[in-house]
């Protein structure tokens, strides 16, 4: 049995995690509540834009006369491109690259068709706060919350440390709206450990290793950043001037063809292709390994002759560890299907309650002694980010399939869509007067806002649930589980409604109306200092 802490011990582990939950929480429920949709990229990626949907005509068509046909319509060679093959059959190649510093990326289809959607994208980066607006500063600020969520977990196991087994399972949903949020905290953060632990050490792993690559780049590699980034990543992302000869080299079909003698495993999802035309080009290859868990790998063949440059994949002299291939798997979900993918789901949202409800057990020590307007302000901070995110993901997908395909803005005014609902969705919170019914009246509205996205995705596309085309399975799955959030938010949102008009309910928000102390009449939900410990 662990030994009972000290009280200088006990009170100072519970104000480390106390206060590194609440001033990094709510970026961190952001965080886990878009990587968890993100889990399903590959089947939102379908469900968004219609040419995914199509069988693809590459493998007929081939590599270099599909790169040709994006490169007539560019009406430009650039030095660097990337190129993105169908997955699975469907769809078409993507065809990326830089110009006058914007990213331009289309789909290769009867010439280049600009890439029109962004959901998956947005959603993606939104899980590791990075935006071409913002810059890298709010991920580097993401790798931080990484870091302090490990901190409030191992605070958090301290804390608990004497009693953990019972606190895995004990939850007492009969007792008081206090014990019942108490246990909810202990018990989906104790079950939860694990994938919070994988999360948040993978999470910093990711942002601060570039970090690191770059601060030794100059003690260990002699400045030689090619070698560096091929060490840490497996392939040099270091910018080269385009230099050498014009050359004709070999085609893109050949070069494949080199890098699969080199190769066997490897199964092609990204070509990255450097200095076209010149003597000096390079094709890198990029997917995963077959029959190897967790494996990705690289080839980097010469375009001029097809000489292999470098090679990194399990087992190749020089490839990156196997420990490092197991970080990318686990985080990514490279395993077990979407079975596995649903359980990580159901983790993410667990971590995401439990965030929110260690924000209620911190605000009720808090006010036990003292009111603040700074306690009130994280109270209504805490449900205009906590169901504001949720009517701001709604209001997107809503978005993305009620503005017209084809228009020019459509990306931005997607994002733009977020930002806006998540912005008044706060400024509601803060505003409201009666703040015992926000929680449900913002749940009711993404489940409102959700409801009709799969019947208007139909206008799109006919391999959803409602078109009038063949069915596609990860079409479908995307419907079906919209409907699903869609329902289950609405019935969240009357159980709340129900529970906060009970007469015990109406008692102690009317107790509390004019110095509110959270969203949700929370001074009833949340647990006392003796219960939270």
């Amino acid at each position: 049995m662990a030994k009972k802490l000290s009280r200088h011990a006990f009170t100072t582990f519970w104000d480390v995690h106390a206060w590194v939950g609440v001033i990094g929480g709510l970026l961190l429920y952001v965080m886990f509540l878009s990587g968890g949709i993100t889990l399903f990229r590959r089947q939102l990626e379908v469900w968004e834009e219609p040419l995914t949907q199509q069988r693809s005509s590459v493998e007929q068509a081939g590599l270099q006369a599909t790169l040709d046909e994006g490169l007539a319509a560019a009406g430009t060679a650039p030095e660097q491109i990337w190129f993105d093959l169908p997955e699975g059959g469907l769809g078409t190649a993507r065809f990326k690259y830089v110009s006058q510093g914007e990213v331009v990326s289309s789909w290769v289809h009867e010439g280049l068709v600009p890439e029109r959607e962004r959901l998956s994208d947005f959603l993606y980066e939104l899980h590791y706060l990075w935006h071409r607006v913002t810059g890298d500063w709010l991920f580097y600020l993401g790798g931080l919350l990484c870091v302090a969520l490990l901190l409030a977990l191992a605070t958090g196991v301290f804390i608990h440390l004497k009693d953990i087994v019972r606190q895995f399972h004990q939850f007492r949903p009969d007792k008081t709206r206090r014990v019942l949020w108490s246990d909810m905290h202990k018990v989906l953060g104790v079950m939860g450990l694990p994938f919070q632990v994988l999360y948040a050490y993978t999470g910093a792993f990711f942002v601060f290793l570039g970090l690191l690559v770059q601060v030794f780049t100059g003690p260990v590699f002699g400045g030689d950043a090619a070698r560096a980034d091929l060490l840490a990543w497996g392939a040099s992302f270091a910018d080269e001037p385009a230099r050498g000869a014009p050359a004709r080299g070999l085609t893109l079909d050949e070069l494949m063809a080199r890098a699969r003698a080199a190769e066997p495993r490897l199964v092609p999802e990204r070509l990255r292709i450097r200095h076209l035309g010149l003597d000096s080009g390079t094709v890198d290859i990029r997917g995963s390994i077959a029959g190897v868990p967790f494996a990705r790998g690289v080839v980097r063949v010469r375009a001029i002759d097809g000489a292999v440059l470098s090679l990194d994949a399990p087992g190749a002299e020089g490839a990156r560890s196997d420990a490092f291939r197991w970080i990318y798997g686990l985080h990514y979900a490279d395993f077990g299907g979407i079975t596995l993918r649903i359980l990580f789901f159901a983790l993410a949202l667990a971590t995401c309650a439990t965030i929110l409800t260690g924000n209620w057990i911190w605000l009720a020590r808090r006010e036990a002694r003292q009111e603040r307007l700074g306690n009130r302000l994280l109270a209504r901070l805490t449900v205009g980010f906590g169901a504001g995110t949720v009517v701001a993901i709604a209001a997107l997908f809503l978005a993305s399939r009620a503005f017209p395909l084809d228009w020019i803005a459509r990306p931005a005014a997607e994002e733009l869509t977020f930002v806006v609902a998540l912005g008044f969705c706060i400024v509601w919170a803060l505003a409201a007067r009666d703040g015992g019914r926000l929680w449900s009246q913002q749940l009711g509205l993404a489940g409102l806002l959700l409801l009709p996205v799969p019947a208007l995705a139909a206008r799109w596309s006919g391999a959803g649930l409602f078109g009038a085309g063949p069915k596609l399975g990860a079409v479908v799955a995307v419907d079906v589980a919209l409907l699903l959030a869609a329902a289950a938010l609405c019935a969240s949102a009357w159980a709340l409604r129900r529970a906060t008009s009970r007469p015990e309910a109406r008692l102690l928000a009317t107790r509390r109306a004019p110095r509110p102390l959270s969203a949700h009449g929370e001074a009833g939900l949340v647990a006392r200092r003796q219960t939270a410990s």
